[in-house]
């Protein structure tokens, strides 16, 4: 996106500075000159019907330049988030704000003749031309260029050609960008695409930018369109782009055509080669708990717990493996240690009472084939005791998350069972407020 550099704000900020001491009228001086611009686009109109003119390359580069120049006249001095007192530095006073919140935000627009800004809590959001001076200026430019490219048959142009054209994607890149993070996934792949369109043209001599190879990807991918995020991340990584997380995108483009297997392997892949990194390695471990391969999560759990032994994501996810594989002691002890790093972690607290609660219900399960009445009564009572461990947990998780219904109908259960009146009514009369 184009961006004005540090320098120039500054001096342009020191002569804004000046002009005010002798001018008092200069800091309310719009400092967009919107004749000019409209002057050029008379000038190239009348060019471009001039048979004499529009019959030279010279003449469609300069109206694509003009149209290039049209679209940046407000862009080029806007950023999201910026605070309305820079942006009056080059917009001077709207003619009109108007306030209104959406949800707990507040919101203004500031109307001027041209455009429309709009702050969400004092920081601009987002802006709309409401009087252009042309309506489609990037679609013009590129029929311009497109035609100085066809006249140019000998190549005496090429160097204004490629200064326009480079000119132009970066147009074609901040409305990508704009469009992205607008989540208007369609818009920024379209965008992005006419960068690429641009690149092979020879005159650019099929260039292979892989950051906008790479970013064109994401917007496919973001849009769903997974064989053309497989096709385009690729054919960045062919062209030895260095980004791990490319590979987790990999992964779920292969997947989302139905190739696991190939989305497994460049997982994998990525996984050796960048063996520190923390997203790929979570992928993994996510990738092998869903298929239920549990001894190689646990594999790759370890490795990540390496890098950060006290990360209760990772111990909680341990515990869930050795809860799956039905190991009691080891995922108890797991859980446990989730509590102690953090006694408000709702989810390790609630799984130890589901963890013991399970046990007992299978230890009743097993009963039935006991027929010795002693025998019986000292495995009852066992399993009893395991549902009374399980009432502590599901106490802590009540208490952590009280508007959770789930450790309250599970206590509800467990009072019954035990025949603990008094609790069972007390978590009845909570239960009615659900």
């Amino acid at each position: 996106m184009k961006k004005i550099s540090f320098l120039i704000v500054v001096m342009f900020l020191i002569n804004l500075a000046v002009k005010a001491q002798t001018d008092p009228m200069a800091a309310q001086a719009n400092l967009i000159n919107y004749s000019s611009v409209e002057n050029k686009l008379k000038k190239s109109n009348a060019d471009i019907e001039n048979p004499k003119k529009n019959i030279k390359a010279k003449t469609w580069i300069n109206r694509a330049d003009v149209m290039i120049e049209i679209y940046n006249v407000h862009i080029q001095y806007l950023r999201k988030g910026m605070p309305s007192s820079e942006a009056k530095l080059f917009f001077k006073e709207p003619k009109e704000v108007k306030s209104y919140q959406d949800g707990s935000d507040a919101m203004e627009d500031h109307v001027y003749e041209r455009i429309t800004l709009t702050y969400r809590n004092s920081a601009l959001d987002s802006w709309t031309e409401t009087n252009k001076i042309h309506e489609k200026p990037l679609e013009e430019a590129q029929k311009s260029i497109d035609e100085a490219i066809k006249l140019d048959t000998e190549g005496k142009e090429t160097k204004g050609i490629k200064s326009t054209l480079n000119n132009l994607k970066l147009a074609y890149e901040t409305e990508a960008v704009l469009a992205y993070n607008l989540k208007d996934y369609e818009a920024a792949y379209n965008n992005f695409s006419k960068i690429l369109n641009i690149n092979k043209l020879p005159v650019m001599e099929n260039l292979k930018d892989t950051i906008i190879l790479y970013n064109t990807g994401r917007a496919a991918y973001e849009m769903k369109n997974y064989d053309e995020s497989l096709k385009l991340f690729k054919e960045v990584k062919n062209l030895g782009f260095e980004e791990p997380f490319l590979h987790v995108f990999l992964k779920n483009s292969y997947f989302g055509v139905g190739d696991t297997l190939a989305g497994e392997e460049i997982l994998y892949e990525g996984f050796k080669k960048y063996p520190d990194n923390e997203s790929i390695l979570i992928e993994l471990i996510n990738y092998y708990l869903v298929s239920q391969q549990s001894q190689k999560a646990l594999d790759f759990l370890n490795i990540a717990k390496e890098g950060d032994p006290n990360n209760v994501s990772y111990i909680f996810a341990e515990g869930t493996i050795h809860d799956k594989m039905g190991n009691f002691d080891e995922a108890k002890k797991v859980y446990e240690k989730c509590i102690e790093i953090d006694s408000t972690f709702y989810n390790a607290a609630f799984n130890l009472g589901v963890l013991h609660y399970n046990k007992a219900v299978k230890m009743y399960e097993e009963m039935v084939n006991i027929t010795d009445n002693q025998e019986y009564e000292k495995a009852k009572a066992e399993a009893d005791d395991m549902f009374k461990a399980a009432i502590p947990y599901m106490e802590k998780a009540s208490e952590i998350d009280p508007d959770n219904k789930e450790p309250l109908e599970t206590l509800k259960t467990l009072y019954f069972r035990l025949q603990m009146n008094d609790k069972y009514q007390e978590v009845q009369n909570k239960l009615q407020y659900f």
